[in-house]
């Protein structure tokens, strides 16, 4: 088992996206991480910017961790794409670094990692914070489990971030002739979710007709009885920290949907983005027993604005919800979280 820890930062007092303070961020993130976590189990913490970082500016953030590493990336739009069907904004709110990051943790990290050497890894942001004590080995627990993909923060996505989204993904598993795992658990529209045609009676009714017909069973499913489109509920993975096994992003079929997806121009065109994209192959793929919630330790990730909790918030350990971090964010923003978040 070779596991590390992933960030993508940048190395200014005010980033053009949500004009906040990345480097401080980061280095109470790394100050939190190795105090509550990694001063025990000293996995590497991979660092990837955009060469913003010079050697003092590592120095001071690494402390004497050795296990900092600082890795340059340079950043580009795929050559495959149409430059003028792409926002230089989109929608007024997110630049082309916003866009790169989300290719960045959608599509590269894997490979990235894998020619590195790492088999498992666990993401976190320059604002993901661990304020309780984390006091076993996150990866050897998910392994010893048989858990492949593991998150802190379930959370219902924007829709003006989705729209599109769901219809391509359930024309791609059409055309493919993929029945995902329980991808369709998160369909507002019964026909989706507790349809008929995948209940045994459903199955058997098609297995008599096809014999009565002459025709042969077809896999997975009949294409000219697929569900119709429904509404997606934009349920899914807040993984500004997640954790996975490698193995299972290079399965031939994950990889085929990865590269599917890229080559759409959605992430650049319509700001689809890494949470709704991860979540949607973590639940095609992967069955839900080998997916993980963790719930024993507090964290945050919160988006603010104006002085203002925007998204996200501060998520408590069962039994810390009265903890001195926790009332203190409560007391700061008036609430834990955003609605929309567990």
């Amino acid at each position: 088992m070779n596991p590390c820890i992933v960030y993508l930062a940048q190395n200014t007092a005010k980033d053009l996206q949500y004009a906040r303070d990345s480097r401080s961020m980061l280095e109470k993130s790394l100050d939190l991480l190795f105090k509550n976590y990694n001063e025990q189990f000293r996995h590497p913490v991979l660092i990837f910017h955009e060469g913003d970082f010079d050697e003092d500016s590592q120095r001071s953030i690494c402390k004497g961790r050795k296990e900092i590493q600082f890795h340059q990336i340079n950043f580009q739009t795929p050559a495959f794409l149409n430059p003028a069907e792409i926002p230089e904004i989109w929608d007024g709110s997110f630049g082309m670094g916003h866009r790169h990051m989300i290719r960045f943790y959608a599509i590269q990290i894997f490979a990235i990692l894998k020619d590195l050497g790492y088999n498992w890894f666990f993401r976190m942001d320059d604002d993901s914070f661990i304020h309780s004590k984390i006091d076993y080995n996150l990866f050897e627990f998910m392994q010893k489990n048989g858990y492949e993909y593991g998150y802190r923060v379930d959370i219902k996505e924007p829709q003006r971030t989705s729209y599109g989204f769901s219809e391509m993904i359930v024309a791609y598993l059409k055309a493919e002739r993929i029945k995902p795992q329980f991808f369709y658990e998160n369909f507002a529209d019964s026909k989706l979710v507790n349809n008929e045609y995948f209940s045994l009676k459903g199955k058997l009714k098609r297995l008599l007709t096809n014999v009565l017909d002459g025709i042969a069973e077809k896999i997975n499913h009949d294409l000219n009885n697929w569900p119709v489109s429904a509404e997606w509920n934009r349920w899914g993975f807040y993984n500004n920290f997640f954790i996975t096994k490698l193995d299972f992003w290079f399965q031939p079929e994950v990889q085929a949907l990865l590269n599917h997806f890229d080559r759409t121009g959605g992430i650049y065109k319509y700001r689809w983005n890494d949470l709704i994209f991860q979540t949607a192959v973590v639940q095609i793929f992967l069955p839900q027993k080998k997916v993980y919630k963790f719930t024993d330790w507090t964290y945050e990730h919160a988006t603010l604005k104006n002085g203002k909790l925007d998204w996200g918030g501060i998520y408590p350990a069962k039994g810390h919800e009265n903890s001195a971090v926790v009332l203190d964010f409560k007391k700061t923003f008036g609430k834990t979280k955003i609605d929309n978040s567990f």
